[in-house]
């Protein structure tokens, strides 16, 4: 009955905001200039007057009106409909105080915000925060939001709350959501869930792939498990990008690491055959073995119905690898592991050119797209192996993933006498119309030593169908420019570093191609924007 009441009260005040967005975006409040024209997608947070998460006694702090990390997927039964979802209001060591969508009907020319309910706190749930945002939708038009929800360091011993992966569903684009069905949801301390992903079958209405890391640490007691008293950890909250950064930086270091397992991240997998309705029992598809783990899976399907779970493999010798398995009927079974190719990873990350600030990016992660025509598989990912500097890499398979071809840099940032200003982080794939493979990222290339670090987002393709060969890097081009004015990343939210999300959303839809992608606005805000990618 609490969470009732806390939803009906926090519901009035959304759809207050709610309201604003719709006027905003019936004036268009796009922004016009040397680059495409930018719609916004997010409004005022919901959550300005929601006291049910408690937020003056949790650790870190929290960034009113931080949106962070979309996603978006079009409706293949209506492609002017869109859904987003992002973290909204983002704390500073991990979550944020809620997941929200956004849907449109006119291809991303307008947006309104809507609430997938009884996630966190603030939308009538039992968890303080939520993150890992990710939307899919099946063929028939019903899309599923995918949340990772959890307590924040609320177990003894030092360790992480209990957290769940949930699921919401929607049948009418995104205007409503029902309530969420656990995937799994684990009370034991030394476990935690993390970053999740989840798609649809693009031929069946009945499948969906949910696919998921889980951290094991082993130097938690097997006591702790349950407990009302908080404790501040940094190393085991809700982040595992971060941390799982952290460990890979010990492990080259030599650090704390020895023949003794001190934890484990497995790939975990389920997925409903009744389009929904009920999800099957979680179960490991991959064992990293000890001292080593698993992050970032994402399912792609080829047009052959050939499942492919590819994920970053963060190895105990301190390589990092691109892994995947495979499953030949839809999930019920996998293979065994195999290795695109090695990932040349920096241990700092992206820096800011003058402050030499971190920047949270996409350090150990990476993009997967696939032609739904002819099954060519893509990757894009940030790789320090030309002078320990963050550029994004590509590579491409057309034979299911069996081969790969050489590792290149795609991303057309100028040369610059500062190698800070040649970095480029946040890569993202899609294919849109005839094959053509778009790719988009962030980068400094209009920054000047004037206080700021001044950002833009931009997108580059290769088209197969004109002759070009995507293995070389002489065929990307048509390079476009998707802010129309630069942002200063140092107003950008700290999480780790500056702020705007693991991954930015790309979407195919109806053969042409959408992003919604975040900026920093002001100091700690971001918001969300969408724009077509020429």
């Amino acid at each position: 009955m609490q969470s009732d009441r806390l939803l009906s009260v926090y519901s009035s005040n959304i759809q207050i905001a709610l309201r604003g967005c719709a006027f905003l975006a019936g004036f268009g409040f796009a922004m016009t200039g040397a680059a495409q024209a930018e719609t916004l997608v997010t409004g005022p947070s919901p959550f300005a007057l929601c006291t049910a998460d408690d937020v003056a006694n949790q650790p870190g702090t929290v960034y009113p009106n931080a949106e962070v990390e979309p996603w978006v997927d079009a409706n293949p039964a209506n492609p002017a409909n869109l859904i987003a979802g992002w973290q909204q209001d983002r704390w500073s060591d991990g979550g944020a105080r809620g997941d929200l969508a956004g849907y449109s009907f006119d291809g991303g020319a307008t947006w309104v915000t809507s609430v997938p309910p009884g996630i966190t706190k603030c939308t009538g749930g039992p968890f303080e925060r939520a993150s890992d945002p990710w939307v899919t939708i099946s063929p028939n038009g019903t899309a599923y939001f995918n949340s990772l929800a959890f307590q924040n360091n609320e177990q003894p011993c030092n360790t992480g709350g209990d957290n769940a992966i949930l699921v919401n569903k929607s049948t009418n684009g995104g205007v409503t959501w029902g309530a969420p069905i656990s995937i799994v949801t684990d009370t034991d301390g030394r476990l935690f869930n993390d970053k999740n992903s989840m798609t649809a079958d693009p031929v069946s209405n009945a499948h969906v792939y949910a696919v998921w890391d889980k951290l094991i640490d082993f130097t938690v007691p097997s006591s702790c498990t349950s407990s009302t008293a908080r404790v501040a950890n940094a190393s085991r909250n809700g982040d595992g990008v971060a941390n799982a950064r952290d460990r890979l930086r010990k492990l080259r270091s030599g650090g704390p690491i020895n023949p003794a397992t001190i934890f484990t991240g497995p790939t975990f997998f389920s997925r409903t055959t009744d389009g929904g309705a009920t999800w099957e029992p979680e179960k490991m598809i991959f064992d990293p073995g000890s001292n080593a783990q698993t992050i970032n899976n994402l399912i792609a399907v080829q047009p052959n119905g050939t499942v492919i779970d590819f994920f970053t493999h963060l190895l105990n010798n301190g390589s990092v690898k691109l892994g995947m398995v495979k499953s030949n009927d839809r999930g019920a079974h996998f293979g065994p592991l195999s290795h695109a190719f090695g990932m040349v990873v920096t241990n700092t990350g992206t820096l800011t050119p003058d402050a030499r600030e971190p920047v949270r990016d996409a350090n150990i992660l990476f993009d997967v797209a696939v032609d739904r025509e002819n099954g060519n598989l893509y990757v894009v990912w940030q790789d320090g192996s030309l002078g320990n500097v963050d550029r994004v890499h590509f590579s491409m398979s057309t034979n299911g993933g069996n081969s790969w071809s050489p590792s290149i840099k795609i991303n057309a940032t100028p040369a610059s006498k500062s190698k800070y200003r040649e970095q480029a982080f946040i890569p993202s794939v899609e294919v849109g119309a005839n094959h053509r493979v778009f790719v988009t990222y962030y980068d400094f290339r209009n920054d000047t030593s004037n206080g700021q670090e001044l950002t833009d987002y931009w997108a580059i393709s290769c088209d197969p169908a004109a002759g070009a060969n995507c293995r070389m890097k002489s065929a990307w081009g048509n390079e476009k420019r998707l802010t129309s004015n630069s942002f200063d990343m140092l107003d950008a939210p700290v999480a780790r570093g500056h702020f705007l999300g693991d991954y930015q959303g790309l979407v195919n839809a109806g053969g042409t191609v959408k992003a919604v992608f975040g900026k920093a606005v002001s100091d700690n805000v971001n918001d969300m924007f969408a724009t077509t990618v020429p």
